[in-house]
């Protein structure tokens, strides 16, 4: 029997998700398609961030054995923006992979969790300042959670070029992770280079590369298995523990390298129970349980560079005009600036060439943007870039904090400051935290500029306007738009990028709408006007009731949580008791319309329920749609609500009317019921099939023929013989 080479197992776990938060809010917006979850952070959150935090390990009768910590065994790196929303909403679970990051320390020698750069960028295309601050931001965001230094660092997408492990070497960067297919030749320490591609590069050892400034400094690589890191995602190889160890087996039986094979396997993590269901369980068996019963040393790449130093030298592949390569497009960053080819779906006729005139609207953005910065933090600081890069290591704390810090930082009028000063540094610091934000990479990884990911690139740009705008400034709108309005979406009725842009425009919440909403939801509940909004406190007085009339006037306090700015405005609101609501504020007239969505869906969803408690006849079911009408997407839930609304209304209106013999609008009949008719269960739909029996019934007792919009609305009610 062929003895076995010693094999030292590394599962890399990439962890993400894109600043989905509304930056005038600094919350996620709910996203229907998340559903029963509220958005999806949530959703992936139970299905693989906490699933993994307390993996089950099931013995017999599926008994739970163990419940284990998948990050005590992983290699991973958790994003910025994804690691400040687990730890606002689920502290448990950033414990957790702190605790794995710990244990493996303390087992090791060496932690399994590596820092990401900050904003998840595509780094090669960043300038020279942004590149610098993303790769610092990600080491500071590491510090303050993890308790000390990261000696690794993730790129998103592996995205890289010689310039940007340059970076990473000036930043004391000690290793991180590529694929095979970004390496163009390598080389053994007595040895001439040799040209390698995907299929030939042995992955069995770590390589290093060299500062191109020839200080000798140099960054260690982890190359991991194509073919093992492809099987995971897309094969067979976590469908079970077994499975899971034959790949690895496999990976090492690959290389050629003497001594311990190293076998690293890279994928998103979101792999483990969210994009695989049940890869958790597999997961924490294989590693806790298969690998060491079979003498497989589960590491992670600290570790293993530092009983393994790399000896080995490798040349990047430069990609097309030295753009640099990434693992996730096989034409050099194309999927990040042209239709290259790569794309979620094969729809024929769409195009992705609206990437460039997106990636070069942000780019115009953000180089104006620079001037204004160096002029306006000029007059701060004595060197404005340095008080961003040093900005990262608060980025996240509370508004008066972030002040005090930049006073520190400032010129010593700053320094002696306690109010405008103190607010406009951090207004300044605030614009570049969006507009760094703005460049994650997931904007042009999909299909279309109108979809939701390009929108949480664009509303970024909008806050950064706004907050230009806030400081004295003229940011470049108009060249923005002209830009964008060269990119065409693949779905001609969502227009232009332009379109896109306005779209993102909307989403902005003033201090206005803060108060309109207040009010309204005030005055729709009786409840008290202390209390909030997503983002901000609000403080105004209460409602009177006037006869069937709610009207609220006076003066409210708005404070915004991430900044702390504090606004002051009066206002006058009113509300029929039904579904009209106006508040004017700020010489301007607000109504439903004029909030954003999910505001706007729960207070017409309160008027509903009060629209169908009456019948109303005609007029008032004709006034329920009209406000259903206005709603958008709506999860599984209220879809049901509505549709048991609108079936209570209808058995009312049936009810009413045929009592009084009066003339029934049937049409109107129809598309109560055709909007009711998703949920035909309920007491209230069982109700309407039972009057529309009855009536037909009556008819063909009398020999008389149903209309047309009646023969229909039986058919709809499954009542197809009664209608014939």
């Amino acid at each position: 029997m062929k003895k076995r080479s010693p094999l030292a197992l590394v599962v890399h776990g990439h962890f993400y998700q894109p600043p989905r938060e509304n930056p005038w809010t600094d919350e996620v917006p709910r996203e229907t398609t998340a559903t029963p979850f509220p958005n999806w952070n949530a959703r992936i959150h139970a299905e693989c961030y906490r699933a993994n935090a307390y993996a089950r390990i099931y013995g017999p009768k599926d008994h739970i054995a163990s419940i284990v910590n998948n990050y005590a065994g992983l290699s991973f790196d958790v994003g910025p923006t994804l690691a400040r929303w687990l730890e606002r909403h689920d502290g448990q679970v950033m414990r957790r992979m702190c605790e794995g990051d710990s244990e493996q320390r303390a087992r090791l020698s060496a932690g399994g969790a590596m820092a990401q750069v900050w904003g998840h960028p595509i780094t090669p295309l960043l300038d020279a300042h942004d590149l610098r601050t993303q790769i610092l931001w990600g080491q500071l965001d590491f510090r303050r959670r993890f308790g000390h230094a990261a000696h690794g660092m993730w790129l998103p997408e592996t995205a890289a070029n010689e310039s940007t492990l340059a970076a990473l070497i000036d930043a004391g960067v000690a290793y991180t992770i590529l694929a095979p297919e970004q390496i163009e030749a390598v080389r053994s320490p007595d040895g001439e280079w040799q040209a390698v591609n995907a299929e030939t590069l042995d992955t069995g050892r770590a390589y290093r590369f060299s500062h191109p400034d020839g200080s000798e400094r140099s960054l260690a690589l982890g190359i991991f298995d194509g073919p093992l890191s492809r099987d995971l995602a897309f094969g067979t190889a976590t469908r079970d523990a077994a499975s899971f160890i034959e790949s690895m087996r496999r990976s090492a039986e690959r290389s050629k390298a003497p001594g311990k094979h190293l076998v690293l396997a890279a994928s998103d993590g979101e792999l483990y129970g969210h994009h695989k269901k049940f890869a958790d369980l597999t997961l924490a068996y294989a590693m806790s349980v298969s690998a060491p019963s079979e003498h497989i040393e589960v590491t992670n790449l600290g570790a293993f560079l530092a009983e393994s130093p790399p000896t080995w030298e490798v040349r990047l592949r430069p990609g097309p005009d030295g753009e640099g390569t990434a693992w996730s497009c096989g034409h050099g960053l194309g999927r990040w600036l042209r239709d290259c080819g790569c794309r979620m779906h094969d729809v024929k006729g769409s195009s992705q060439a609206w990437r460039r005139p997106l990636r070069e609207a942000l780019d115009h953005l953000r180089d104006r943007a620079a001037s204004f910065f160096e002029d306006a933090g000029g007059e701060l600081f004595a060197d404005p870039w340095q008080a961003r890069d040093a900005f990262g290591e608060v980025a996240d704390d509370d508004p008066e904090r972030r002040k005090k810090f930049l006073r520190g930082l400032g010129r010593p009028g700053l320094r002696r400051d306690r109010g405008p000063a103190s607010m406009r540094a951090l207004l300044l610091m605030e614009m570049q935290r969006s507009l760094l934000l703005m460049y994650a990479s997931c904007a042009w990884f999909f299909d279309d500029i109108a979809g939701p990911e390009a929108a949480i690139a664009l509303r970024r740009a909008v806050h950064a306007m706004d907050l230009w705008k806030a400081l004295g400034g003229k940011p470049p709108e108009k060249a923005f738009t002209g830009i964008l309005a060269e990119a065409h979406s693949n779905q001609p009725k969502l227009g232009t990028g332009a379109d896109a842009f306005a779209r993102a425009r909307h989403d902005r919440i003033s201090p206005a709408q803060v108060v309109a909403r207040t009010a309204f939801s005030c005055m729709a509940s009786s409840s008290s006007g202390q209390g909030g909004y997503p983002g901000f406190d609000v403080r105004i007085d209460c409602p009177a009731t006037q006869g069937g009339h709610r009207s609220l006037a006076g003066r409210a306090r708005i404070t915004g949580w991430r900044t702390g700015e504090v606004t002051t405005l009066s206002f006058a609101a009113s509300h029929d008791g039904l579904a009209d609501f106006e508040c004017r504020v700020d010489g301007r007239r607000l109504g439903l319309d004029d909030l954003d969505e999910e505001a706007a869906q729960a207070l017409r969803f309160g008027a509903l329920v009060r629209m169908a408690a009456p019948a109303g006849g005609a007029t008032g079911c004709r006034a329920l749609l009209e406000v259903a009408d206005k709603l958008s997407a709506c999860t599984a839930n209220e879809h049901a609500a509505l549709s048991g609304l609108l079936a209570r209304a209808l058995a009312s209106y049936l009810e009413d009317g045929l009592g009084t013999r009066g003339p029934m609008d049937w049409q109107l009949a129809l598309r109560l019921a055709d909007r009711a008719g998703a949920v035909q269960t309920t007491d209230d739909w069982r109700r309407v099939q039972e009057v529309v029996w009855e009536h037909l019934d009556s008819l063909r007792r009398r020999r008389e023929s149903p209309q047309k919009p009646l023969r229909a609305l039986a058919e709809r009610l499954s009542l197809l013989k009664a209608a014939e």
